[in-house]
């Protein structure tokens, strides 16, 4: 098995840096735009009234979902554009890759500005959406570019990143207004006075649990930075809720309501990532029970033994890249807890780049069990293996650093004694 013997001193930090760099160049050659599963609204060909009601719409989203890839999409004449959150895994990623001594401030900055541009209209907090009309069969309307919970969250993260390896405070000052955005422009549900649980859009009332894991982990992160000391009860509150909400077995749904009770991959890493990043930052123990049996869950029913990350827990296809980039990150965020973490980081990694890598280096979307689906969406797959590929590369290098000191250490104990 690819897991067992793998280490950092092998041949896998080059092989990962050599992915990345390639894949970089991939996303840097179409200036960060591409296609997403979810836009086929886009369409000049499906702007009517009629086809975009919440009884056609949906239909033609989910069809843009599951088939088609870029052939339907270049049919559709649908337009190549540019996601916030993809911009944001990007420069996250790169942030990451400054830490490996590999230039990439230029693009940093004119991310950060291209991001600023992207901010949602109308809203007098930064904050960011998507950049399609997407309409649910349960009524949901989610106007381009309208906020969301997650899109600012991972946008306030990346400016948080910024603001860390370049001392950038105009970036802290942005990533700061939109941790304003998540206090008081989300909705709160609120079961007791000591959990809250955020919605996903200012409009609604939905409880989504891994939107509001990650709003309470931006908010216990924000804390920390200077001038900004109003978090913290609150992400606390939202933590509490979250792991309430997690079954006995150590798995969460997707949500609260019945026809959202299914168990995934990435979102079950996002609680995990969630909770243990506010642990990190707050030094709050309080949850560690769940992230013990939650990180459990997710190993033994989610991940196979070859490394291939599963989308949902009761069967194995479609395989996605969202979910295998997710594991790669997940397990670099329990390296401390876990001392096998980082060999099965390194097992989805090999696994991805063995079976979900076309020869271009971009990464294609699900592979099925008789079938794969090659389309190279820019935010589900390439930005999100990006930073996947550069956190592994950069905990690697890392370990490998640590190992080096220790030996010398050792070493140079072992001559002074004579042992």
């Amino acid at each position: 098995m690819y897991r067992a013997g793998y280490s950092a001193d092998g041949d896998g930090l080059h092989r990962y840096l050599q992915a990345l760099q390639r894949l970089r160049a991939w996303i840097e050659e179409r200036d960060y735009s591409g296609f997403e599963p979810y836009d086929l609204l886009n369409s000049p060909y499906l702007q009517s009234k009629v086809l975009r009601s919440k009884w056609i719409a949906p239909w033609f989203i989910q069809a843009g979902r599951r088939f088609g890839g870029s052939s339907l999409r270049r049919w559709l004449k649908i337009p190549r554009s540019k996601n916030p959150k993809a911009l944001a895994l990007c420069m996250s990623a790169y942030c990451d890759l400054l830490g490996l001594g590999i230039s990439c401030e230029q693009q940093l900055h004119r991310l950060k500005d291209e991001l600023l541009d992207l901010r949602s209209p109308g809203e007098g907090l930064f904050c960011w959406g998507y950049d399609w009309d997407f309409v649910s069969f349960r009524g949901t309307r989610l106007p381009k570019f309208s906020p969301n919970s997650i899109a600012t969250c991972f946008v306030a993260n990346a400016l948080l990143d910024v603001a860390d390896v370049l001392g950038d405070t105009d970036a802290l000052a942005t990533a700061q207004s939109a941790g304003e955005f998540i206090i008081t422009r989300l909705n709160r549900a609120v079961d007791s006075p000591h959990e809250v649980c955020f919605s996903y859009t200012p409009n609604d009332a939905t409880r989504i649990y891994n939107s509001s894991a990650l709003a309470g982990a931006l908010l216990a992160r924000l804390s920390t930075t200077r001038d900004w000391p109003k978090g913290s009860e609150v992400a606390q509150c939202s933590m509490r809720y979250i792991a309430g909400q997690q079954s006995s077995n150590g798995s969460w749904t997707y949500g609260a309501s019945p026809v959202q009770n299914w168990i995934d991959g990435f979102h079950t890493g996002y609680n995990l990532c969630a909770l243990s990043s506010y642990q990190r930052y707050t030094g709050d123990p309080s949850f560690e029970a769940n992230l013990e049996r939650g990180y459990w869950f997710y190993k033994q029913n989610l991940i196979r033994e070859d490394g291939a990350a599963k989308h949902l827990d009761r069967r194995v296809y479609p395989i996605d890249i969202h979910a295998c980039s997710q594991a790669i990150l997940t397990f670099c965020e329990f390296q401390e807890r876990d001392p096998q973490a980082l060999s099965w980081a390194q097992n989805t990694a090999h696994w991805a780049l063995q079976n979900m890598r076309s020869k271009d280096g971009s990464f294609f979307y699900q592979r099925h069990r008789t079938w794969a689906d090659r389309t190279p969406y820019m935010r589900w797959g390439q930005a999100w293996m990006l930073m996947a590929l550069a956190r592994l590369s950069k905990v690697l290098s890392r370990t490998r650093l640590e190992r080096s000191r220790t030996t010398a250490i050792e070493q140079s104990f072992a001559m002074r004694t004579g042992t």
